[in-house]
Parts: structure tokens; sequence; C-alpha cells
């Protein structure tokens, strides 16, 4: 009975010490998780430089977050996030659903290329809607952050700008607010993947850039006048063509 006592109290000392190491590499966890898996599901280069976040109250900061283009786009990024304040649940860091209180993302820089049927955004959405890590996804198992399960009880999005990439503007800047977002309790009620959150998020985000976006160029004369504009260079430049030729 007393080695019992021993072997149980050694096993709980090394399970406990375990837990510990991993709590000690928290910042490093966050890091990996995240490169590894939103990549997979956005289909697009991600970058993290670095996360700072006490093992002790589960709050810090994840720094120099930038989401790429998917293929087919040319403007240098998609999302450049300065700065997100988080706060999770360090213990969940461990478990198989990964409990985040709050993120907080304040001035991000989005560049939204394309048109308004068709973006990157929007591509990006498409692209975790399509996700699938239990679908026979080749690369999907190749990332342990995949198969987590996330809760997310409040994510805010604020003072973010949109620069938008249209051909109609014909090389015009065009910049526009992005208004507040906040969502809640995402995952809280069912299980949600990464791409599930993703998904949700991207879905928000279009939701709102596509009116505001719409309300730059109308600001600037509407799709009308823009693609008026455009027709016009394009004819006066075909006359001067036929005048070299002497038609």
């Amino acid at each position: 009975m007393k080695k019992l006592l021993i072997i149980g109290a050694i096993v709980i000392v090394i399970v406990v010490a375990a837990a510990l190491i991993l709590l000690g590499n928290i910042n490093t966890l966050v890091k990996e998780g995240v490169e590894q898996t939103a990549p997979l599901v956005l289909k697009a280069p991600v970058e993290l430089k670095s996360v700072d976040i006490s093992v002790f109250s589960g709050s810090g900061t994840l720094s120099g977050f930038r989401v790429g283009n998917p293929k087919g786009y040319k403007t240098d990024y998609a999302f450049n996030m300065g700065r997100l304040q988080v706060e999770l649940d360090t213990a969940s860091v461990t478990s198989d659903k990964i409990h985040i209180k709050s993120v907080v993302i304040d001035a991000p820089d989005i560049v939204f290329e394309g048109g308004l049927n068709k973006s990157n955004l929007s591509q990006l959405q498409a692209n975790a809607e399509a996700f699938a890590p239990s679908g026979g996804d080749k690369e999907a198992g190749s990332a342990d952050g995949a198969g987590k399960k996330l809760q997310i009880d409040r994510l805010i999005i604020s003072n973010g700008t949109i620069s938008v990439s249209m051909g109609l503007l014909q090389g015009k800047k065009l910049s526009v607010p992005l208004p507040k977002l906040e969502l809640t309790d995402i995952g809280k009620d069912k299980d949600a993947s990464a791409s599930d959150v993703l998904k949700e998020v991207l879905a928000a985000v279009n939701g709102a850039a596509i009116p505001a976006v719409q309300q730059g160029i109308s600001q600037l004369g509407g799709v009308g006048k823009v693609r008026e504009v455009v027709e016009g260079g394009v004819k006066q430049g075909m006359g001067k063509i036929k005048g070299l030729f002497g038609k």
C-alpha cells in the first residue's frame, strides 16, 4: 500500500512538473499554434513576430501579426495588426479546448483588393469555410492547433482602416474607416475549431467592410462615375492609336 502511495505521488509530481514546463513555454506554444494553423486554414502566409503573455494572469500581447493575401492578389497583405491585447485561461492552453477570455484589436490596417463581389477578404473567408481538418486535407494533420477547439468570450476590433485597391479607382487612393466590431461567445455553446473562429471573424469583417467601401466609392462620385472615367480614358487612348495609323 505504501509503495502504491509513493508511486501515485511520483506520478502527480511528474504531471504537475510537465504542466508547469508547458505553461512556462506558453508564449512559444501560442506563437507556433498561430503560425502553423492560420496559414493552413486561410491558405495565405501568416506572420506573428512575438507573444508576451503572463503565465500567472493570462494577460498579454501579440505583436507584429500580419495576414498575407491568398494567391492571385498583389497587395502586400490583407491584415496588418500591430498589437493584439489578449486575456486567456492559461490552464486551458494544454487542454483540447483553449479558452480565450478577450481579444482586443486596435487600429488594424486592412487592405481591400478586388471588387465588391470578390476580393482578397472574401477569398480568405471562403478558404476558412472550405477548410476541413477531418476531411482528408493532407496538410491539416501537420498542425496540432488545427484540431484544437477554441472559445472566445469577447473579441473587439476598433479604429480599423481599410485601404481600397480597385482597378475602377484608376490609381486613386481610397481609405475608409472600418466600423467597430464586437463578437461575443464564439465557440461557447459548441465546439469551434480554428477555421470556425476565423470564418466567423472574417464574415463579420467582410460584412462591415463592403458597405464601408461602397460608401467610400460613392463619395468619389460612385462606381458608375469611376467606370465612366476609365472607359473615357480607353476611348481616348484608342483614338490616339488610330491617329498614328491615319485612320
